[in-house]
């Protein structure tokens, strides 16, 4: 792959009906649906356990 395009990528995650939002510091995404309402959250990774429900959590901008 080429050059890191964030517009594909997030054009890409809605597709897939996710939200997309990049998560700020770097490392993951908003894996909730698009146009959501409240914080963004991504469900899959950084979670401490198996069992957690999310792993990062931030407001929207």
């Amino acid at each position: 792959m080429s050059e890191y395009d964030e517009a594909k990528v997030r054009q890409a995650l809605n597709a897939a009906g996710y939200c997309g939002e990049p998560y700020p510091p770097g490392g993951g995404s908003c894996t909730r649906r698009p146009g959501h309402g409240g914080d963004h959250v991504d469900y899959y990774y950084r979670r401490k356990r198996p069992t957690d429900t999310e792993g990062y959590r931030w407001p929207q901008r």
